[in-house]
């Protein structure tokens, strides 16, 4: 089976490595034919899950996938987080569907109220 592309969900990446140990083993058991269309079928699977994340899409629906505001969108590719894919500078946002991976990632520590109380109590002794 071919290399997945770097960018494939790494949900997608575990699926189709369990399914080439799962082919791997049908080839053991002299099931030639189950593989090879287990293997087509996982070929297309990866196609169309590359065709979904190149789909390109404009600010407002980009804020539609990912339930985030259109200027979030704009502010994500001006700053850099988020390629733009527009071909001509004055026109449109336009980002590609797999790069909206890149604003669902984890902003940073989860909140910790104890740290936080720490932190006021800290304050306060200052003043």
């Amino acid at each position: 089976m071919a290399p997945l592309p770097d960018d494939i969900p790494p949900w997608l990446a575990a699926f189709v490595l369990e399914a080439q140990r799962e082919t791997d083993t049908l080839r053991e058991n002299g099931a030639e034919q189950a593989a090879a269309a287990r293997v087509a079928l996982v070929r297309k699977l990866v196609a169309a899950a590359q065709s979904y994340l190149d789909t390109e899409l404009d600010a407002a629906g980009a804020a539609l996938e990912t339930g985030r505001c259109e200027e979030t969108i704009r502010r994500a590719v001006r700053d850099g987080t988020i390629p733009d894919r527009r071909a001509n500078p004055k026109g449109r946002h336009r980002v590609r569907r797999g790069d909206l991976q890149k604003l669902a990632a984890p902003l940073s520590d989860p909140y910790d109220p104890d740290a936080d109380a720490q932190d006021i109590a800290r304050l306060r002794r200052k003043v």
